[in-house]
């Protein structure tokens, strides 16, 4: 919902080509509804680097 109402704010206020980064939480379960909100940069730490393929993980979130 945050993420929605900024990206609304940013838009509102000629500030669209600002970026949205959102980092924590991010989940292969979730990415997609956060790039829906608005989100434009996505830092998934965990998610990428105790999963037992990396590249895959990225690979998966990156092709949206």
């Amino acid at each position: 919902e945050k993420i929605s109402l900024l990206k609304s704010f940013l838009i509102e206020n000629c500030l669209d080509r600002v970026l949205i980064e959102v980092d924590g939480g991010i989940k292969l379960e979730n990415y997609k509804d956060v790039i829906a909100a608005g989100g434009d940069i996505l830092v998934a730490g965990s998610q990428v680097f105790q999963s037992e393929n990396p590249i895959e993980t990225i690979n998966t979130m990156y092709s949206k």
